[in-house]
């Protein structure tokens, strides 16, 4: 019974391990099943997951790309957006992805971006999922330059254009007169004749121009001869030739028959004289001798006209009197004929022993005396291109409508000059000769933005004043020797499509329009508004020189045909005096150009304004009070509310002998009111003769001091950084303008020539962060 128990226990534990057997493979396969699909999550999830950061990465570079495109072209952000997706591997429309970008409803600079793409599964498909659609979202910000310095078509404009003079003439004319005569002049032996007067050996008598008794004489039928070869025009005593300014007048022509007689008795016998001024194609009238005397003992000697011969010509007619010149009384042109006119039948021989005629003359000389006289224009402010100048090709007078005074002209220096004189960018040098200036940067500034809005045509950009022209501080724009008066200035003016992507100048291509070197190498100066002596700008009626001169004082036409096409364009327009084909022709020249820029256009009104930098030249008065002066700093646009504005200032406080000190102005609704600053300085010259700024600064300060008057400025060759934060309930009145205004106290006049640079800080494409 034992045994049998034992086998009983055996069998019952085998089946018992059989059993325990069965459940574990039940349990293996199961948990095989659950381990499979925990893997195939896992595995599909992670694909998702590294998938979704594609798409992510894709959406953040098509919204950067687009954005640059914004505010002003958003289909062509969204077309750039969409390319840049396809180059990531997200093209629109292809296997299930779709690329959204759409402008920001309440950020016109901003772009929103988003991809929503399918990624495919591996084990998933075992439930039926085949892939999954990963959906991302990125925005971008595109802050663009900030404008400065202008909220209208125009910029730079100080206001009055002081010490214009206007140049003409006066003319004074005094004529006096002369008379005279050519004596009496004499037949020559070659006169022609239709019938000649014959001696009695049958041949012309050669010695008619003598009075010795020898005679020419009538045959019994020849009655008419005629005679040239008087000699008027030649000799000492030829009927004078006007000269410039003289006019010559024929007032008397005489005859004279010198014994003239018959050989025989016939009453009433005359000779009749009638004279011809070209050629004997046309004749007078005829004056007639007295009767003839006989014999030899009563020859006669007859003037024609008897009476008034020396005082006029119209007794010889014709009919209507012709008017004698002096071309008239030539050898060919001038004739005499002598007709016998008998008293009875048979023609008595006729003797005539000399012929001689005679010219009176008088000469009136007129002598013109013209005095340049120069006459003072007031005052006023500068005005608009107006009608093309006279004569000179793309130059307008500034007599079109009056613009606002801003306070400042645009301005910059030569590469030689030093930059403590207010240029941050366009000196080569710190100092004249010495060292290199790091900010040195021709290619960058100065730059302006000339907006044209949607739909405009017919644009046109004017300069004034492009051409440099030395005259007082306090007159015209200002144009200055700093040193080594005579040397030649340039000025490049370059106008650029930017394609509205205002950060990137290497699209831009060519220009569109420039001055080439119509102001380049100049050395000219207007002594009428201070200048030096020497070669001389032409303003007003001056006489056009054909070159750059031209321009001094007048509107230069830049550009014309310019358009806004359909959504608005930005040209660039470029300033320097760096000559592009010789880079280092302006180090040894120092001086300053001072000018202002203008925009018009059909079907809108453009923008004119800096971006990056600008610089302006500022006279400003104090006149024994205290006075100040504002001017249009920069434009901030309420979207920027909460942000940071830094404001950068090259040089400025170079009032002496005048006190000044500036102040940051916030737009509001009733006006402008000082802002906050927080500020700190930086030498930024090896000049010696810059201050030792590097200790100087300030925080939540209403006004910084920057001379105390009659010094060379506190911040002489310093960057003055200053830091404004925008309040967070900022609206952008007076369209966003922000001022700057100098208050300045002392006596005299002074000016200021400074370097703004204005930025929001942050860079200028980014993206937003939710």
């Amino acid at each position: 019974m034992a045994s049998l128990d034992r086998a009983r226990q055996s069998t019952y534990a085998a089946r018992r391990r059989m059993a325990t057997r069965g459940q574990m493979l039940v349990l293996f396969a199961v948990s095989i099943f659950v381990l499979t699909g925990i893997t195939a999550i896992v595995v599909d999830i992670s694909w998702y997951w590294a998938n979704s950061l594609r798409v992510q990465r894709a959406a953040d570079a098509a919204a950067l790309a687009g954005v640059v495109w914004l505010p002003g072209n958003p289909s062509t952000a969204y077309s750039t957006a969409r390319s840049e997706a396809t180059k990531n591997g997200y093209d629109d429309g292809i296997g299930g992805i779709t690329v959204t970008p759409i402008q920001d409803a309440t950020n016109k600079r901003r772009l929103n971006v988003t991809i929503s793409a399918p990624v495919g599964t591996f084990f998933m498909k075992i439930f039926g999922l085949n892939s999954i659609q990963a959906i991302r979202s990125s925005k971008a910000e595109y802050v663009l330059p900030v404008p400065m310095g202008s909220p209208e078509n125009y910029y730079g404009v100080f206001g009055l254009t002081r010490g214009l003079t206007t140049t003409g003439t006066t003319t004074t004319m005094s004529t006096s007169t002369a008379t005279g005569d050519s004596g009496w002049g004499r037949v020559d032996t070659t006169a022609p004749g239709t019938a000649n007067w014959t001696a009695s050996s049958g041949t012309l008598i050669a010695s008619v121009n003598s009075n010795n008794n020898i005679y020419a004489r009538t045959s019994t039928t020849a009655l008419a001869q005629q005679w040239s070869g008087f000699g008027l025009l030649s000799g000492a005593t030829a009927i004078p030739s006007p000269g410039v300014g003289q006019t010559l007048t024929i007032v008397g022509l005489q005859l004279r028959l010198t014994d003239a007689w018959m050989a025989s008795a016939c009453a009433g016998t005359t000779i009749k004289a009638d004279v011809s001024w070209n050629g004997g194609t046309n004749w007078g009238s005829q004056i007639a001798t007295p009767n003839l005397p006989t014999p030899v003992a009563s020859a006669g000697t007859y003037t024609l006209p008897a009476a008034g011969g020396a005082t006029s010509t119209t007794a010889w007619g014709p009919g209507t009197p012709h008017t004698w010149v002096r071309a008239d009384f030539s050898d060919t042109n001038f004739r005499a004929r002598l007709t016998v006119v008998k008293g009875c039948t048979t023609l008595p021989q006729t003797n005539l022993d000399m012929l001689e005629a005679r010219v009176y003359w008088s000469m009136d000389t007129t002598t013109t005396t013209t005095v340049t006289t120069t006459t003072p224009i007031a005052d006023q402010n500068l005005q608009g291109p107006g009608t093309a100048c006279a004569g000179v090709a793309n130059c307008y007078d500034a007599d079109g409508a009056a613009l606002n005074p801003r306070g400042f002209w645009a301005t910059q220096n030569t590469e030689g000059a030093a930059n403590i004189n207010g240029d941050a960018f366009q000196p080569y040098y710190d100092k004249v000769g010495g060292a290199t200036n790091p900010a040195y940067d021709a290619d960058t500034y100065y730059n302006y933005a000339v907006e044209m809005p949607a739909g405009t045509s017919n644009g046109s950009v004017y300069v004034y004043d492009p051409v440099f022209c030395a005259v007082t501080a306090s007159k015209g724009t200002g144009d200055r020797w700093f040193s080594g008066a005579g040397s030649q200035v340039s000025t490049f003016y370059e106008l650029y499509d930017t394609r509205n992507t205002l950060y990137d100048m290497t699209d831009d291509g060519s220009p569109v329009a420039n001055s080439g070197a119509l102001f380049r190498k100049i050395a000219a100066s207007d002594t009428s508004m201070g200048g030096s002596s020497g070669s001389q700008c032409r303003h007003n009626t001056d006489a056009a020189y054909g070159d750059g001169r031209d321009y001094h004082n007048e509107w230069y036409k830049l550009a014309s045909g310019l358009s806004g096409g359909a959504s608005g364009k930005i040209y660039r327009l470029h300033t320097t005096s760096t000559d592009p084909s010789n880079t280092a022709d302006q180090r040894s020249v120092d001086g300053e150009n001072s000018y202002a820029l203008y925009a018009s256009a059909s079907g809108g009104t453009p923008k004119i304004y800096g971006i990056g930098a600008m610089q302006m030249f500022t006279p400003l008065s104090a006149s024994g009070s205290t006075t100040y002066s504002e001017f249009y700093l920069a434009q901030i646009d309420a979207v920027h509310a909460g942000k940071t504005v830094e404001i950068m200032l090259w040089d400025p406080g170079d009032t002496n002998p005048l006190a000044a000190s500036i102040q940051i102005e916030l737009p509001t609704t009733s006006g402008w009111s000082p802002g906050l600053m927080d500020y700190t300085a930086a030498k930024g010259t090896t000049n010696t003769s810059a201050a030792n700024c590097n200790s100087l600064s300030g925080t939540a300060v209403s006004s910084i001091q920057t001379n105390v008057g009659n010094t060379a400025g506190t911040y002489n060759g310093c960057w003055l950084t200053i830091q404004v934060v925008i309040p967070t309930t900022y609206t952008a009145a007076q369209n966003g303008w922000w001022k700057i205004k100098y208050t300045m106290n002392g006596t005299g006049t002074s000016n200021d020539v400074t370097t703004w640079k204005v930025q929001i800080r942050g860079n200028p494409v980014h993206l937003i962060v939710p």
